[in-house]
């Protein structure tokens, strides 16, 4: 998941998205840049901007890797040299005539049609990685004809990822590393850890390669939310809304259980389904969020 740039290209290093410890990077930034901390905190407030111009690759790599550290996206723009690669997400957004849409997502991946169906049906989809940009453009103008499909684009240079354990318990040995790597879980999103760069990602599944863990970029997750219980009755108003809002008969919503949660919204970009989570409790609708993919399934534990 690392991105690699050449010794001899030059570096643009950019901020992507700010975050309330920016000030804390100010000094930082200025001591490794030679300028003085107000010109960096400056730069550090406002998103997107360029940090700094043409900088030794190993010098941008060790900044991105602190600013990081400190909540701040980054991303590294080769100016010279190698182009910056880029990965690719194929994953169903409507689940009709899948033989076909199996059979071109085999054809342009060169996977064979059985791994191709598997991994469809899992988070996040074919994750394809390290793709030139000219090559990643080839594939998403094939398979933007098909339909059936929703083809996300990310970079690894700014790629924020959440780490999850869908089938088992955490072990003590996974425990302590993320104790010791300072990683927070998201109980919304039931990711034991959120918001790692790259590099404490390959760490983690260097250290702990048979943990069990998924490790998802945040731009490939589609979450589907359930509805468990409402906060009082379900009024006629409000039945008519989860009527319409779903396709479900209303008697479906006369009693809601959560050992039987309905599924209400589906394929949600995180952003949207957090939105969604907190508009409908606003209304006394309790929710949650499962991975799309992992639904209906043993090593789901909302389910």
């Amino acid at each position: 998941m690392a991105t690699n740039l050449s010794s001899s290209s030059s570096v643009r290093l950019v901020l992507v998205s700010t975050g309330p410890n920016a000030h804390l990077a100010a000094g930082l930034l200025a001591r490794h840049l030679g300028e003085a901390p107000e010109a960096a905190l400056a730069r550090l407030a406002h998103a997107p901007s360029v940090l700094a111009e043409a900088v030794e690759p190993h010098l941008a790599q060790n900044l991105a890797g602190l600013l990081r550290s400190f909540g701040l996206r980054v991303r590294l723009d080769a100016l010279h040299g190698p182009e910056t690669p880029v990965n690719l997400s194929i994953q169903i957004s409507i689940p009709v005539r899948m033989q076909r849409t199996i059979r071109i997502v085999a054809e342009q991946t060169g996977l064979s049609e059985t791994e191709t169906t598997q991994t469809l049906q899992r988070p996040g989809g074919v994750v394809l990685t390290g793709l030139s940009r000219a090559e990643a453009a080839r594939i998403r103008a094939k398979l933007d004809r098909v339909g059936t499909l929703i083809v996300i684009e990310s970079d690894p240079a700014s790629t924020v990822y959440d780490v999850f354990l869908p089938d088992r318990d955490p072990s003590e040995a996974l425990t302590d590393r993320l104790r010791m790597m300072g990683a927070e879980p998201d109980p919304i999103t039931n990711a034991i850890a959120a918001g790692l760069d790259g590099a404490l990602c390959d760490h983690l599944l260097r250290r702990l390669p048979d943990a069990g863990i998924l490790v998802l970029d945040r731009a490939f997750q589609r979450y589907d939310l359930y509805l468990s219980r409402a906060t009082g009755w379900v009024t006629q108003d409000l039945a008519d809304f989860l009527v319409a809002r779903t396709g479900l008969p209303r008697s479906r919503f006369e009693v809601l259980s959560e050992r039987l949660p309905l599924r209400i919204e589906l394929g949600l970009a995180p952003a949207a389904a957090r939105q969604f989570r907190a508009d409908y409790a606003s209304i006394g609708l309790h929710t949650f969020l499962v991975l799309s993919g992992l639904a209906q399934t043993l090593d789901n534990p909302n389910l």
